[in-house]
């Protein structure tokens, strides 16, 4: 899996690779499944959609790894935007960013300050539900800068949450201070190639450290602090496990949430809404596509037969 994951991060990487795919005709149907729309408004309407199948949703503008000024300020004034909508039509204000393309690859100082405005927009258009800017956690190299920054952002009293990633050895430590603090925290397994000094490697490893996790974030402490779980996984042998630890510790369906991506199961997402848990979708949208999708596809291997279905039948 390691090997698998460092070719398709590399293809998210190629400038020349993405320009190919997301100029193809016969990908727009790939695109259409996982991409909430090309703009702001599309973005909205998709989520409104989802509000009326009882699934809420967390808006993401599509791009990573960012050193261009121009880009970073669009990406801003887009998330920007997606609260100001939000929050007209009474959904969730919840927007996702990477600080990669919210300036970190400049300096994290200007990056703070766009993370800082963002959070100050969902704070002035935040209604009665789960509203929060949530940071994206991305390979370990900047763990450290991104939890230094949810932290900043927290101690201002602004709605903010963060990514946890359970595959690193440091995240049960990571948990202990966001549990004391009573934080709202997604949790993933972990999508990037890191080795083996930072992190698990196998697929075993990776679910006994996710399912470490779960019993740590529901914990009956981490309940009274007030921390808000959302675990983010598509694994229904995990999500069954969090029913259960959720049970059994006392915690109610509207204390915490699952969430996925849009487009990846949407059957088992009904299935979830139907038997009453929690569902948020991570929506993300723009022209920038490939990158993003091409990282499902590392995350997943058998992500890759949607490619292959898009590519030959473009009209799906």
């Amino acid at each position: 899996m390691l090997l698998w994951q460092k070719m398709m991060i590399g293809l998210a990487r190629s400038g020349r690779v993405t320009a190919w795919m997301q100029g193809s005709p016969r990908m727009a149907g790939f695109a259409r499944r996982f991409v909430g729309g090309e703009d702001v408004i599309g973005g909205l309407a998709r989520a409104q959609e989802l509000k009326t199948a009882g699934i809420t949703a967390s808006l993401f503008y599509l791009g990573e790894y960012v050193d261009d000024p121009a880009e970073i300020r669009a990406t801003v004034d887009r998330l920007a935007r997606c609260a100001d909508g939000l929050g007209e039509t009474g959904l969730d204000v919840h927007i996702s960013v990477d600080p990669t393309q919210a300036g970190a690859m400049r300096s994290w100082d200007e990056c703070r300050d766009n993370a800082l405005a963002l959070a100050k927009a969902v704070a002035d258009n935040a209604g009665k539900g789960r509203n929060a800017l949530m940071l994206d956690m991305e390979d370990a190299s900047v763990t450290d800068p991104t939890l230094s920054l949810y932290h900043h952002l927290r101690d201002q009293g602004l709605p903010v949450a963060v990514t946890v990633q359970a595959y690193l050895h440091r995240t049960q430590d990571d948990l202990a201070r966001l549990v004391e603090s009573g934080a709202m925290v997604r949790l993933v397994k972990g999508a990037f190639a890191e080795p083996r000094s930072k992190a698990v490697t196998g697929r075993r490893e990776r679910d006994d450290a996710y399912r470490k996790a779960i019993v740590t974030l529901l914990s009956p402490k981490a309940r009274e602090r007030g921390v808000y779980p959302v675990f983010g996984t598509h694994d229904h042998a995990m999500v069954s496990f969090a029913r259960h630890v959720a049970r059994e510790n006392g915690w109610e369906n509207d204390q915490w949430e699952v969430e996925m991506l849009l487009g990846v199961r949407p059957d088992y997402q009904r299935e979830l809404v139907e038997q009453g848990v929690a569902l948020r979708l991570y929506l993300p949208f723009g022209r920038d596509w490939f990158p993003y999708s091409i990282r499902r596809v590392g995350e997943n291997p058998k992500n890759l037969g949607f490619v292959l279905r898009s590519a030959f039948n473009p009209a799906r």
